[in-house]
């Protein structure tokens, strides 16, 4: 995409030979998001939603610390006066204010033995910061994103509801997924005609690319390491494990697609979420405000794809020794049985040394 992108910028441009600001702007994006409702399995999502503390500990690192950090991030260099483009650092927030993926997480979570159900329902939309040159007309955005993004949703969902076979025959049929990878390529090749066009990536500098690639491997590891370490909470071996620990720590299975919907960030959202919301911007800018969130989820699925087989044993590991399985969420015999179907939150099983402490 990127190379014909290079070679022929006026196919793919805005006001280009295909029109892409109606035809690639608004019709891929509508494509994107209508697929998405006819692909949204309502009652998987209903099952997933009850895991509350599964999603909040995603939500909150995926939402709330990632950006936190990149915005230091951004600050520190700001300090140090760092040559850096402008547009960089307000590419770097929209990357790690975006949703995390479903796709991919899904399929590494399953390859690596996790809990690929867990998966479904961490997909939320993005937070729009500050437009690349002020502040955006809100009630544009507004209205572009309830045209291109919420009421396709809304139809897909609708029409999932009232032809659900019929549907999913289609989804096979016309091979939705492809559909869908299709839509979001032609995308990401009209954001880089529209940057190639106007000469907006010849103003990025090698210092900039580097920047990129070194914080957005940065931000990925830092996220899937702290997303494990709230799941399992080590507890030191020397000392007496609370009850508290044992019922808030994670199966490893969990753990696994806890740590890839916590690190991962969305393309497939976030170029038509980007090209909605700053759809004000020169065509350039978009180009590079996109580049950040690309090299992240190239970064994403390279790392991702080597952390597979570790985690794969990892989670063999825990399974080999035994592990003692506590109702998730719930506290009542009612809720835990309405539960069980769902995976449950686990601690490794630990002898009875308080049984054994009277015949001393």
């Amino acid at each position: 995409m990127i190379g014909l992108a290079w070679a022929f910028p006026q196919v793919g441009k805005s006001y280009g030979d295909l029109q892409a600001q109606y035809t690639i702007k608004w019709g891929a994006v509508i494509v994107i998001f209508l697929l998405s409702g006819l692909g949204l399995e309502v009652r998987v999502m209903l099952q997933t939603i009850l895991r509350w503390r599964l999603h909040l500990v995603v939500q909150v690192i995926n939402f709330l610390i990632l950006p936190f950090i990149g915005w230091g991030i951004v600050r520190f260099f700001l300090f140090v006066h760092a040559d850096i483009d402008s547009v960089v650092y307000q590419g770097w927030m929209i990357a790690l204010s975006t949703s995390t993926t479903v796709s991919s997480n899904s399929v590494m979570t399953r390859n690596a033995n996790g809990n690929d159900s867990a998966v479904f329902g961490d997909d939320r939309k993005l937070f729009p910061p500050g437009s690349a040159r002020g502040t955006p007309d809100y009630v544009m955005v507004l209205k572009n994103l309830g045209l291109t993004v919420l009421l396709p949703l809304v139809v897909g969902q609708v029409t999932r509801f009232l032809f659900p076979k019929q549907i999913k025959y289609l989804a096979v049929k016309l091979r939705f997924s492809i559909l869908n990878s299709l839509a979001l390529l032609t995308m990401v090749w009209s954001v880089f005609c529209d940057g190639v066009a106007s000469d907006a990536f010849k103003k990025m500098s090698g210092v900039d690319i580097v920047a990129i690639l070194g914080v957005d491997i940065f931000m990925y590891c830092f996220g899937c390491c702290l997303t494990i370490f709230v799941a399992r909470l080590p507890w030191p071996r020397c000392m007496k494990e609370p009850a508290w620990v044992r019922r808030w720590r994670f199966s490893r299975q969990d753990s696994v697609a806890m740590m890839y919907c916590g690190a991962t960030k969305t393309v497939s959202m976030g170029i038509p979420l980007i090209n909605v919301l700053y759809s004000g911007s020169s065509y350039g800018v978009v180009g590079v405000l996109s580049l950040p969130l690309l090299m992240y989820h190239i970064s994403q699925l390279f790392i991702g794809n080597f952390q597979v087989q570790i985690l794969k044993k990892w989670v063999q590991r825990g399974i080999d020794e035994g592990e003692v399985h506590h109702s998730d969420d719930n506290d009542d015999s009612a809720s835990a049985q309405s539960q069980r179907t769902l995976p449950s939150t686990t601690t490794r099983r630990r002898p009875n040394t308080d049984a054994a402490a009277p015949s001393a």
